[in-house]
């Protein structure tokens, strides 16, 4: 499982296996996030069974699926809304990671996390966050 941290208590990674959350235990993770569509890709595990077998490790769960492409402001603020109500540290998965470090970077834009901090800290990702710039930037509240 490949997990980034991108603070003391957030971490991005991809899709991950039922088998994967036994190692959350070693990094303390208290609640997982899924922004990936069940059916989205072939072989893909389905949220209801990591969510069953998270619950059994006393591990939150959330599923806020997303399109790729396509965040809304009001899934921003949902993803907030958990941020803030779920036991850190938390676990955020898609795809690729790519819509996990998205909507971790606009909504600590919203809060207002200094732009250059975000950006750095999404740039050991591997994700390239250059075009949500502008979006960013006008993301505080």
């Amino acid at each position: 499982m490949s997990m980034i941290k991108l603070t003391n208590n957030f971490y991005v990674g991809p899709q991950i296996e039922i088998e994967d959350l036994e190692d959350f235990q070693a990094v303390g993770i208290k609640t997982v996030i899924s922004f990936r569509p069940d059916g989205e890709g072939e072989n893909q595990t389905d949220f209801a069974h990591i969510a069953d077998a998270a619950k059994e490790l006393n591990v939150k769960r959330h599923y806020l699926p997303i399109i790729p492409g396509q965040v809304s402001d009001a899934q921003v603020v949902d993803f907030g809304r958990i941020l803030k109500a779920r036991p850190a540290p938390v676990f955020a998965y898609c795809r690729s990671g790519a819509r996990a470090t998205i909507l971790w970077a606009l909504d600590q834009a919203k809060v207002g996390r200094p732009l250059n901090e975000s950006i750095r800290a999404t740039n050991m990702t591997g994700h390239d966050l250059t075009a949500l710039l502008p979006r960013l930037s006008q993301a505080k509240s």
